[in-house]
């Protein structure tokens, strides 16, 4: 098992078309309003820096494995939970490795690195992963047609 890199999306904007067509097929169906070009637009906005919106991306091998976000806000039926862990992501190939524990470890210290105390997310169908992990269901909604998890984790300070 080769050991992932991790650096800020911005650094290695070859890599940024890739890592939108995976989020798109992912999950075009509970975004539908985004498009790959979008998500590229988006993405290629990401500053090189630990702020919000920033993205994550594993590297193995100069290769992207997988990628995860801090973003202001990530459901727009919820407007008043901020910031959110998005986008969390790794390639089939890569999976099962820890790859995505150290994704979300890394947006977890740029958040508390910001001073944030609270991080939310939602999922389809990984909220065992995460609650392994320490994030705690808060609410069970409807999300643009599909019954999603919304998340929370308490950031020690």
């Amino acid at each position: 098992m080769t050991i992932p890199t991790f650096d800020f999306i911005g650094n290695h904007p070859e890599h940024i078309p890739l890592i939108a067509k995976w989020h798109q097929d992912e999950w075009h169906h509970i975004s539908p309003d985004l498009t790959t070009e979008l998500r590229i637009k988006k993405y290629s906005s990401y500053r090189s820096e630990p702020t919000i919106p920033c993205s994550i991306i594993a590297l193995i091998d100069d290769s992207p494995a997988g990628s995860a976000s801090l973003v202001e806000s990530d459901m727009d039926s919820h407007p008043h939970l901020h910031p959110w862990l998005a986008s969390v992501y790794v390639a089939e190939d890569y999976r099962c490795q820890g790859i995505a524990t150290q994704l979300i470890n890394r947006v977890i210290e740029i958040a508390h690195n910001l001073g944030i105390e609270t991080l939310y997310l939602f999922t389809p169908d990984q909220a065992d992963f995460y609650k392994k992990r320490g994030w705690k269901l808060i609410e069970n909604y409807t999300y643009n047609g599909e019954l999603v998890d919304i998340m929370s984790y308490t950031i020690d300070t």
